[in-house]
C-alpha cells in the first residue's frame, strides 16, 4: 500500500511539475510577445517621426527658407569683405607714413632730430669721414648740449673721432660741412682734428686710430626739408 501511495504521489508531483513548466513557458511566450509588440510600436512611432521630419525637409516651404538663408549669408559675406577692404584702405597710408618717417636706420640711434652711428672699429680721421659719407652722413656733429651729453654717455670709455677740423691753429674750428663751430664747449690741444674723450673735446693728429661717430638728420627731418 505504501508503495502504491508513493508512486501515485510521485506521478502527481510529476504532473504538477509539468503543469508548472508549461505555465512558465506560456508566461515567457506572452512576455516575449508583449516585448515584441512594444518594440514594434516603438519602431512604428520612430518611423512616423522620421516620416514627419522627411516631410518637413522636403516640404514646399524648405526651398524658400534655404534661399532666404543663402541670401542672408551672401549679404553678410559681402558686408565683411567690404569692411575689410575699407579698413585696409585706411591703414595703408598710415603704414606708408610710418615707413617713410622711420626715425633711424638699423644700428643707428635717434636723438632729437638726428641719428648717430657708433663704430665698432678704429681708424684715422680721414677714413672715418669717408665711411660716414658712404652712409650718407658725416662725422658726428652736435648743435646743442642735449646731443653732446647723449654722445658722451653712450660712447663709454673709448675716444671717438667727430666732425670738427681746422686748417691751422690760427683758423676757427668747423664741421665737415664747413659750418663754423659755435664753441659749445672748448676744445683742448693745438692739433687740427677733433675727437670726443671723457674730459670733453680734444684735438689730435690724423694718423692716430680711433673709433668714430657718424651723424645725419633722421628720415622725418629729411622729408620735411625736401618739401
Amino acid at each position: 500500500m505504501k508503495t502504491e501511495v508513493t508512486t501515485t504521489d510521485f506521478l502527481e508531483e510529476g504532473e504538477t511539475v509539468e503543469m508548472r513548466s508549461s505555465r512558465d513557458e506560456d508566461s515567457m511566450r506572452l512576455m516575449k510577445t508583449e516585448d515584441t509588440t512594444t518594440d514594434f510600436l516603438k519602431e512604428g512611432e520612430t518611423g512616423e517621426m522620421l516620416h514627419g521630419n522627411c516631410l518637413r525637409i522636403f516640404s514646399p516651404e524648405s526651398p524658400a527658407k534655404l534661399y532666404c538663408c543663402y541670401a542672408v549669408i551672401l549679404v553678410l559675406t559681402v558686408a565683411v569683405v567690404a569692411l575689410s577692404v575699407a579698413l585696409s584702405v585706411k591703414k595703408t597710408p598710415q603704414i606708408s607714413n610710418i615707413n617713410a618717417y622711420a626715425a633711424c636706420p638699423r644700428n643707428w640711434i635717434g636723438v632729437g632730430n638726428k641719428c648717430f652711428y657708433f663704430s665698432e672699429y678704429a681708424s684715422n680721421w680721414t677714413f672715418s669721414q669717408d665711411f660716414c659719407k658712404a652712409q650718407e652722413s658725416q662725422l658726428a656733429r652736435f648743435d646743442n648740449q642735449e646731443e653732446l651729453n647723449f654722445v658722451k654717455r653712450y660712447k663709454g670709455s673709448s675716444n671717438y673721432w667727430i666732425g670738427l677740423h681746422r686748417e691751422s691753429s690760427e683758423h676757427p674750428w668747423k664741421w665737415t660741412d664747413n659750418t663754423e663751430y659755435n664753441n659749445l664747449v672748448s676744445i683742448r690741444g693745438d692739433e687740427l682734428l677733433g675727437f670726443l674723450s671723457d674730459s670733453g673735446i680734444s684735438s689730435s693728429r690724423n694718423y692716430i686710430k680711433r673709433n668714430w661717430i657718424c651723424s645725419k638728420p633722421n628720415n622725418y627731418t629729411s622729408q620735411c626739408k625736401s618739401r
